[in-house]
């Protein structure tokens, strides 16, 4: 793990006077885009070299970064083996002084500092390289920057779903969560935890409801806020509240709501905790999407103050005193929205619109601040940049360089990704992502690479190292966002349940010839892949629409719905209590089938007798999410209709590759696979 002692000064570039002085400006970020990228060259290689498989999939030596309070520390976590651990080190000296790993298939999901000598960690097995579902509570750590008094806070016996609401930055050695337990109905309570001896006591405070939903606090750590939710069986009778806490009374403020089930998530608070601000669809009754609101605790007045007209907000730009600056959405790179006049009077907003304005191709965020506000952890990524990390002196305005998520990887090689919008066949608008390599000219040969899920899940925009790969070697690639998918209001998510196969395929079927009458894709030359429920969506695009892909590669997909729908042994659907079943069949009804009834339609492995093109089956042998069953269901059914595919198993991975040799192996294989069935090797039609 390398990392730089490069020194970028934007004396210029970020001065408040500089706002409407664009010269300045664009000569102050030529100088720092040479700076940066003279930083990056001591770690990369030349883009006139080979770029190999492994440049692309090897682990990421940093996934994410955060200053400690004093500024005496920065915590990250990195990719190991099949670990993501977390390293502490000294900025002084940029000694590592500490690592913790879990073992196994064990992450570090999330982390924060508790105090300026305590890091906390979530911890929880993550499956495979594509697994996203969490079906067992997670594990909270803490440990000091040196490695010592390492400490489970809660022991494997009293596990439950838990939140951090607040670290206590003037209590070092507690932390304010909210429990998720099954004794308490799944209500949250609000406890103080000791994260130095560890042990918790119940605080006691709650909102005067048996409904509750979810709390959040202030910036001073107080509990302020708890929602409410309480159903029924007719739309009329839904009752959708937030209970605010004045001085020591919790009050209920009914919002009208348009929706059966409305969405609320706190963002945070002023810096002086008198609103507080939230996103929300209560008030679209359809087509929703995620807005922005605030409350006054002294006029009692709620704020509508920002929707994207596409997308929902993504989340929130916060001061390093934890004023809500304004928020962020994503439709391609980064909109960024600072409320009221946050520019002119705050000066992190200002800092951060000329950092935007330093890196206009790049999305931006500042990960951390110091608890003076003078230090923070500047991360800057985009489609052509996995990301790199800076220590930023926000009173000198000089950013040093400290890590890149891939240094092996030469920016000069990598290739442009664009947002586009496609029409589905009913009239839906649908996005998608469109990479293609440099300096090339359609029709191209082109890969639909389907993400899986499917449901709540998207495509962003950024840098995706298949996209990037496939580039390199001379095919574009398409990803849309299909209906089902997330990012988009919950109504979108909703016009996905039960559509697998149909209008879910039929967006993916509509997106690529939409690339054809673009003339960007060589309608003779298209290839589908995708893992998971895109291995599913690879297939089936495959069987209805023969003339359209030569050829499909499918990554751990589900290939036997009607298996699938029944339970197929996964950790999933194999829970034998009431609550397990319960949410089993919860999920399936609404999402999947209402059963099995008529499933074969929409089933690869039943439907095998209508695929044409060759088919590279790829899959874990160890998945629990997707089990080996559906790849072995589908290879006996392509065998006995003599069906051309290939083949690749590997015993020891799961729900995706996490070793590098074995993604190495995988994408040399899908290479050459593709390559001969649309690139340069393929026989014409």
């Amino acid at each position: 793990m390398t990392f730089g002692p490069c020194h970028l000064h934007l004396p210029d570039a970020i001065m408040p006077s500089g706002l409407d002085d664009k010269f300045p400006i664009i000569m102050n970020r030529f100088n720092l885009v040479l700076g940066v990228l003279a930083c990056l060259l001591m770690f990369s290689m030349s883009a006139a070299e080979t770029v190999t498989t492994r440049q692309f999939f090897d682990n990421a030596e940093v996934r994410n970064m955060q200053i400690s309070p004093d500024g005496r520390h920065v915590a990250f976590t990195f990719e190991t083996g099949t670990e993501v651990r977390l390293a502490v080190m000294e900025l002084a000296t940029s000694n590592i002084t500490a690592t913790f790993g879990f073992g196994d298939r064990q992450h570090v999901l999330s982390f924060a500092w508790g105090s300026d000598e305590r890091v906390l960690m979530t911890v929880n097995e993550v499956t495979g390289f594509l697994d996203t579902l969490r079906l067992t509570p997670s594990r909270l750590y803490a440990a000091n920057a040196d490695g010592s008094n390492r400490r489970q806070i809660f022991d494997d016996a009293n596990l439950f779903g838990w939140q951090i609401l607040h670290t206590l930055p003037d209590d070092p050695d507690h932390i304010l969560i909210a429990r998720f337990h099954f004794g308490d109905g799944g209500e949250p309570r609000a406890h103080r935890v000791n994260i130095t001896r560890g042990g918790s006591s119940y605080l006691g405070d709650r909102p005067p409801t048996r409904n509750l939903a979810g709390l959040g606090a202030d910036n001073a750590g107080n509990l302020r806020v708890g929602i409410e939710f309480i159903d029924a069986e007719n739309f009329e009778d839904i009752e959708f509240n937030l209970f605010l806490k004045h001085d020591d009374e919790w009050r209920r403020l009914e919002v009208e709501t348009e929706r059966r089930r409305p969405s609320i998530t706190p963002l945070g608070f002023s810096a002086d905790n008198q609103r507080v601000y939230f996103s929300s669809n209560h008030d679209m009754a359809e087509n929703d999407r995620r807005g922005v609101f605030r409350y006054d605790f002294e006029t009692g007045e709620l704020e509508f103050l920002f929707r994207h007209p596409d997308v929902d907000v993504a989340g929130g730009l916060f001061g390093h005193d934890g004023e809500v600056l304004g928020v962020v959405s994503r439709f391609g790179p980064m909109t960024y929205v600072f409320f009221d006049e946050k520019v002119e009077t705050h000066r992190d907003a200002r800092l951060m619109t000329q950092l935007m304005r330093s890196f206009p191709d790049d999305d931006v965020s500042l990960t951390s601040f110091t608890r003076d506000g003078r230090y923070a952890i500047l991360f800057v990524r985009g489609d052509r940049n996995p990301g790199d990390f800076y220590l930023f002196d926000t009173e000198n305005l000089a950013a040093q360089f400290l890590a890149s998520v891939r240094p092996d990887l030469p920016r000069e090689a990598l290739s442009p990704m664009r947002a586009v919008r496609v029409e589905a066949r009913d009239g839906l608008e649908l996005h998608a992502l469109l990479t293609t390599p440099q300096n090339a000219e359609g029709p191209l040969p082109l890969i639909v690479n389907v993400h899986g899920g499917p449901f709540g899940v998207t495509d962003l925009w950024g840098f995706n190292r298949e996209a990037q790969f496939f580039a390199h070697h001379g095919f574009a690639t398409l990803q849309v966002n299909f209906r089902g998918s997330g990012g988009r209001g919950e109504d979108f998510v909703r016009r996905g349940w039960r559509q697998w196969g149909q209008a879910m395929q039929d967006d993916v079927t509509d997106a690529t010839r939409w690339a054809i009458e673009q003339g960007i894709a060589d309608p003779d030359r298209i290839c589908i892949m995708g893992g998971s429920y895109g291995g599913y969506a690879t297939l089936m695009g495959m069987i209805r629409e023969p003339e359209l892909y030569r050829c499909g590669v499918g990554i751990v997909g589900v290939y036997d719905l009607v298996w699938f729908r029944e339970g197929d042994g996964s950790d999933f659907s194999r829970g034998r209590d009431r609550r397990s079943r319960m949410n089993f069949e919860r999920f399936m009804s609404s999402h999947v089938a209402e059963n099995s009834e008529g499933l074969e339609e929409w089933s690869p492995v039943h439907q095998a007798h209508r695929l044409q093109g060759e088919v590279f089956i790829i899959h874990g042998g160890n998945d629990v999410r997707v089990p080996v069953g559906h790849a072995e269901r589908l290879r006996q059914a392509m065998g006995r209709l003599g069906k051309p595919y290939q083949w690749m198993i590997k015993e020891e991975e799961g729900h995706g590759f996490f070793s590098v040799d074995n993604r190495v192996a995988l994408y040399d294989a899908a290479l050459e696979f593709l390559n001969r069935h649309i690139g340069t090797d393929a026989e014409a039609p």
